[in-house]
């Protein structure tokens, strides 16, 4: 989920309004002065408008590699920055983010724990009432000791300090204000990209209108995200054009405004999560509390009957980690030099043993290994309110088994319903069936990507198919196309999809432009 997600070939994209403020008037901008005829000539574009686009972007303006705002463009298919972003982890009912205060999008390491002693927030709820919170600015009472300590103690969590998510995008606001983002993003779709000795031209479908123009740009960086999400084979397109099967990452999948699906606020819908992991977790803690609240004043029959409202099925056993990917990886090189000169041990030895291997295919086994998805953390499965106790009191069905089959019925109002039969030789008839089953394995970028591969000779692993870059993450001989997030990860190692990888991924691009 902490990948950013762009759209970057032509397809229907989501309307799903963000919380969102006003900045000062638009910057001049070269898509104003376009047309099919000539080509709109900038010396940065980056492709997405995800986590790793606006962390990237922020960072080659903040350390001086880019001078001006006016030098770079930003192409995403959303209406806004970071919307795909918002939506998806709204929508899976995510309170507190599974990285910790560290990782964010600006500059500064700790600017994410400083942001908290500027602003509060209104409630501490997000993700129970389902509404997105606004950060408001302190006055000059700002109460006692006391009260400051229960309102830090509301936007980061007990455990590793992980930020509250409506905290988070609050602050992620003021990276995308504080670096005027909003006001260089295009709204369009990349179709082409052709690397010449000179620049790259990037050729893009303008938002709604489709009118087709070209950029020239000295240097791209491809901040993808993730590929698409992954769909089980049993799940037909009847399904999921009428709302029975919907996928919580997908960006087209019927929500509402708030990211949230139209459904949720319905009473006792019966569902059923596809999925073991924290997103399917996620989701079932908040449909179950949901039901319990609507449920409060109801006799204890009824409330019985909202108790088998909400199916959990997984394949593996319910697991516990804390991260899906070890510390160790998530450590980029200027909090290895602060370790180190604090007499620490500097670079983890995993990422040394890492970059000295150089073989692709033990390193994408490296990747296989010690990326662990479909895990809890702690806080979710036993913390307080959580899904382990949701299961024991029965307000969560769990069903470690796959689904065999699937077949649509019709309830006693003539309503179309799913009858999932399991490998555990249960059956289940839900309103509606929750994917949560991550995104597919392929590489991100689709044909665009692959017209790359094919027509420039962009070296990829034979094994595995991703880019094979050089350690500033460059991807062509001419040293002009950047990548990060999935399409890094050969070179950066397991985390180079999650915020951490970002923040890894801009330090990396950077360096590229430091004098010695």
């Amino acid at each position: 989920l902490v990948s950013g997600f762009s759209v970057v070939a032509p397809a229907a994209t989501s309307d799903v309004a963000t919380t969102s403020r006003s900045y000062d008037a638009p910057l001049p901008h070269p898509q104003k002065m376009s047309t099919t005829s000539s080509a709109v000539k900038t010396k940065w574009l980056v492709v997405g408008g995800g986590i790793h686009s606006v962390h990237i972007s922020a960072r080659l303006l903040g350390s001086g590699v880019v001078s001006s705002v006016e030098d770079m463009v930003i192409i995403d298919g959303h209406d806004e920055l970071l919307q795909s972003w918002k939506s998806r982890t709204h929508g899976t009912g995510m309170e507190y983010l599974r990285s910790s205060a560290g990782y964010h999008l600006d500059l500064k390491e700790d600017s994410l724990r400083s942001f908290d002693q500027r602003t509060t927030a209104t409630s501490s709820s997000s993700a129970e009432d389902g509404t997105m919170i606004i950060a408001k600015k302190r006055g000059k009472n700002r109460g006692s000791v006391g009260h400051k300590d229960k309102e830090r103690r509301s936007l980061f969590s007990n455990d590793y300090e992980r930020p509250r998510l409506d905290f988070f995008n609050n602050h992620c606001d003021e990276v995308i204000a504080k670096y005027n983002l909003d006001q260089i993003h295009t709204k369009g779709f990349v179709t082409k990209i052709e690397p010449f000795d000179d620049y790259v031209k990037v050729q893009v479908s303008m938002g709604e209108s489709g009118e087709i123009v070209d950029y020239h740009a000295k240097h791209i960086v491809l901040a993808l995200g993730n590929a698409a999400p992954s769909i089980p084979t049993w799940v037909d397109e009847y399904d999921l054009k009428n709302g029975l099967v919907k996928h919580l990452l997908d960006d087209n999948n019927g929500d509402n405004g708030a990211g949230q699906s139209i459904d949720d606020s319905c009473k006792n819908i019966k569902t059923a999560i596809i999925g073991g992991g924290i997103s399917a977790a996620h989701k079932a803690l908040q449909l179950a509390h949901k039901n319990s609240s609507n449920n409060e004043h109801d006799t204890a029959e009824s409330k019985s009957t909202a108790a088998a409202a909400i199916h959990l099925i997984s394949r593996q056993p319910l697991r516990e980690q804390q991260f899906d990917t070890h510390q160790d990886w998530m450590m980029d090189q200027a909090a290895s030099k602060r370790s180190k000169d604090g007499g620490g041990y500097g670079l983890p030895k995993k990422q040394m043993m890492y970059q000295k291997c150089d073989c692709l295919k033990e390193r994408r086994k490296i990747i296989a290994a010690e990326r662990i998805p479909g895990t809890l953390t702690p806080a979710v499965y036993r913390g307080n309110n959580g899904l382990k106790y949701a299961i024991e009191k029965g307000e969560i069905g769990w069903h470690q088994a796959s689904v065999v089959e699937k077949e649509r019925v019709q309830d006693g109002n003539g309503r179309d319903q799913i009858l999932l039969k399991l490998s555990c030789g249960e059956s289940i008839q839900v309103d509606r069936v929750l994917l949560a089953t991550g995104f597919n394995k392929n590489v991100p970028g689709g044909t665009m990507i692959q017209n790359l591969i094919d027509n420039y000779g962009l070296k990829v692993s034979d094994y595995c198919g991703y880019p094979v870059v050089d350690k500033h993450l460059r991807w062509s001989s001419e040293q002009r196309v950047f990548v990060a997030g999935a399409l890094a990860e050969l070179e950066l190692g397991p985390s180079a999809r999650n915020i951490a990888g970002a923040r890894l991924a801009a330090e990396r691009i950077v360096q590229a432009f430091e004098r010695a």
